[in-house]
């Protein structure tokens, strides 16, 4: 695969499917861009800079061994693999630093707030609550999901739920289905 199209592959998951950015950084005034890069370093620290290029090195490696297992005609052996994750982890290591991450994400929170709003949330989130919620807010998300899967694991409407699994897929009616 040229690197040009490696490249412009990156460029695209990064401006959209992976981190979702809209607007550009010349539209927006610089003491904005400034607060909204300010709040990038409150927010991204080192787990969600390695969750975001970790979420990167898997599209790319989905999208490059897809590739690869095509033009070979067979899957990718064991050490092919290896080989091929080395590669992408080292070019999105040297490509999304924590500097160009925090720029990325600055253009973000920028067209999403006004700088009325990003100077309240740069305060707040140096603020003790501030630093509790953002040190919390993965374990209440845990919660939160383990919450709804008992929720639903419980809910009188399962039966229902089944029958019409059943019904259209009748496969799920032998006695090895849950």
């Amino acid at each position: 695969m040229p690197w040009r199209v490696a490249g412009a592959l990156l460029t695209v998951m990064l401006a959209s499917d992976v981190l979702g950015i809209g607007g550009s950084a010349e539209a927006q005034d610089a003491n904005r861009q400034a607060l909204a890069l300010d709040l990038a370093r409150v927010l991204i620290d080192d787990q969600m800079r390695q969750g975001l290029s970790d979420q990167v090195a898997i599209s790319m490696l989905r999208v490059i061994g897809t590739t690869l297992q095509e033009r070979l005609n067979r899957r990718l052996q064991e050490a092919e693999v290896r080989t091929l994750a080395e590669i992408v982890r080292g070019f999105v290591g040297r490509t999304l630093t924590a500097g160009r991450i925090e720029e990325i994400a600055a253009r973000a929170y920028a067209s999403h707030f006004d700088e009325a709003e990003l100077k309240a949330l740069v305060e707040f989130q140096r603020s003790a609550v501030g630093r509790k919620a953002a040190r919390l807010t993965p374990v209440i998300g845990l919660e939160t999901a383990q919450a709804i899967e008992g929720e639903i694991q419980q809910s009188p409407a399962m039966p229902r739920l089944i029958e019409e699994l059943q019904s259209a897929f009748p496969v799920l009616r032998s006695p090895e289905s849950p």
